[in-house]
């Protein structure tokens, strides 16, 4: 039975997906290979093939129709899910115990950051005429960053899980969350709605909060027997179309509660990430999101119309540079007023000055409101559009940033043993007996910078004159830590031998320090799992790891190859 179809609108879809997977397969990995970002090279092909680049050509050359787009609906909806996969990628990464670590960046600073920007450009935009309504959707507007541009960035440059990297996402997802309140009050504006703002935010806000706990709640209840229940499906492609699924649904939830489709998503990622099946999504997910990501980024290039940048090139240019600066001002300001280290706080004020894809949607609703004229409208989209497409060249100077922040603010230590010879990142061991000492020296092997301490005094001027890095302290004083967190510091190991104070240690210094990763060894195997759950990020367990050795050498005895053990043994201790 032949299926009816319209054959132009077919032979257009085919086009289009041939011209998709013809840029994410060929011309990006070209374009990255001269040291162009991902992101940068699918904002540059989006503004080529863009109804504002080649596709105006098309009327008198129709063979360009064929590799250009005109209608950029279909491309923003899968763009959207970019968004979506990506938020869920991340979500893959965090805990809910996590997140709980990182309510004071979240809900501190991202809620400062928001309202102080706001309100500063809503200040700077009303002395330039615009009515009140105008300048409050403008500041809210350009205080939101790019969540899908950043978080790319960020993943291309493996910083997800450094602190940078969570100071950024704890601010980001703030800003996901503030989208709601500004998507009301922007509607009551349009709306002519001036009494009941208030009520609409609160019973949006009511109805956020209600939906986040049920998915958290019914979500944590059922999604771990229901993984274990279906995980004896022979079909392999199972597991894929689970997780869409799950993604999809909780995704459809939040949006009909008001909230984002991208927070639905972030709530699966880390529902999953709770589950044994957290890896497996992982290698599924992660080439679907990179292709939707990319899509995303060429819908925002589709949008780019640099023919308008004639008309006013020196204001556009000044107000690209002016949000730049202003934005990171603040958000450095801020980060340092929260105890975030110099060198990060920079970084990070980098990386979130640029205005974001909720700037395009907000605006996009002033359109059709008459208290904002569309020629300004379409200037602010141009600015938004403009700083976008610059940010991965902006991100180059975050590490420039970074290191002079860390000279000027971070203070040298009167004790030369804490201050490292450069500018490298510290290891920081607590408990200097046969363990740490040969962790000290395969540390200085590979020259890696470390400051290790000790209560026993004895032991530490003994190891002190051998030439090793080490001070004498008692890892259970808060102040001690304060005083080496000076340095920056990339990772602590605490490698005491009593585990009761090791886990009372890490307590400490997950609520004090919550950005930090800790890496501990534990007694036993079922120490590990608590010392996961009190936030460490890798937990070594003796036995456990005696026992694994020993599997190894027996299954080599019997004739095992040394690679299949050793392939045994890597999925035991992964499982």
């Amino acid at each position: 039975m032949a299926i009816p179809t319209d054959g132009p609108h077919l032979v257009d879809v085919i086009s289009n997906i041939l011209l998709f997977f013809g840029i994410s397969g060929i011309i990006v990995p070209l374009l990255q290979r001269t040291k162009i970002s991902s992101v940068f090279a699918y904002l540059i092909c989006g503004i080529i093939i863009g109804p504002y680049g080649l596709a105006v050509l098309a009327d008198a050359y129709p063979w360009v129709s064929h590799i250009t787009i005109r209608e950029t609906g279909t491309v923003q909806i899968l763009g959207e899910l970019g968004i979506v996969a990506l938020m869920f990628k991340i979500g893959l990464e965090f805990s809910f115990k996590q997140l709980t670590d990182l309510r004071r960046y979240i809900l501190g600073l991202g809620s400062l950051q928001i309202l102080v920007c706001a309100l500063v450009i809503f200040f700077i935009a009303s002395l330039f005429d615009n009515s009140i309504k105008a300048s409050i959707l403008i500041g809210a507007s350009f205080a939101l960053s790019s969540t899908a541009i950043v978080m790319k960035m960020l993943e291309e440059k493996k910083l997800i899980n450094r602190p940078v990297g969570i100071v950024a996402f704890s601010i980001l997802l703030m800003q996901d969350l503030a989208v709601i309140p500004i998507l009301v009050l922007a509607s009551s504006f349009i709306g002519g709605e001036d009494t009941g703002v208030l009520s609409s935010l609160a019973h949006s806000l009511f109805f956020g909060v209600i939906t986040v706990l049920a998915i958290y709640f019914l979500g944590r209840k059922a999604l771990k027997p229901l993984f274990k229940s279906i995980s004896f499906s022979t079909s392999p492609e199972w597991l894929a179309a689970f997780v869409v699924f799950i993604v999809m649904a909780l995704s459809t939830i939040t949006y009909k509660a008001g909230l984002s489709l991208a927070l639905g998503a972030f709530m699966a990622g880390m529902l999953i990430a709770e589950t044994e099946f957290k890896h497996e999504v992982d290698i599924v997910i992660n080439p679907l999101k990179g292709i939707l990501l990319g899509i995303f980024f060429l819908s925002v290039g589709m949008v780019i119309d640099l023919s308008n940048i004639i008309y006013f090139p020196v204001l556009v240019t000044l107000s690209v540079i002016g949000i730049y600066l202003l934005k990171a001002a603040i958000i450095f300001c801020l980060c340092r007023a929260f105890r975030v280290p110099g060198r990060e706080a920079a970084e990070t004020s980098i990386y979130l000055a640029e205005p974001g894809e909720f700037a395009l949607m907000i605006l996009g609703l002033a359109v059709s409101a008459s208290f904002m004229p569309t020629q300004d409208v379409q200037f602010f989209l141009l600015v938004t559009v403009v700083a976008m497409m610059l940010s991965p060249l902006l991100f180059r100077l975050a590490p420039v940033a970074g290191r002079y922040a860390h000279r000027y603010f971070e203070a040298k230590e009167d004790d030369a043993t804490l201050s490292p010879t450069n500018d490298e990142a510290v290891v920081l061991i607590a408990g200097f007996g046969r363990t740490g000492q040969l962790l000290g020296q395969i540390l200085e092997e590979q020259r890696i910078q470390y400051i290790a301490f000790d209560n026993d005094g004895k032991r530490v001027a003994s190891l002190k004159k051998q030439g090793f890095r080490i001070i004498y302290g008692d890892a259970r004083k808060k102040e001690l830590w304060q005083r080496l967190m000076s340095q920056k510091i990339a990772v602590v190991v605490i490698a005491i031998d009593d585990h009761q104070a090791a886990r009372h240690i890490m307590r400490k210094l997950k609520s004090e320090f919550p950005l930090l990763p800790v890496i501990v060894r534990s007694k036993s195997a079922d120490d590990t799992a608590v010392l996961y759950t009190e936030g460490a990020k890798h937990v070594v367990a003796e036995t456990l790891e005696s026992g694994l050795r020993l599997t190894e050498l027996l299954m080599i005895e019997m004739g095992t190859s040394a690679e299949e053990a050793s392939t045994i043994v890597r999925k035991l201790r992964k499982e």
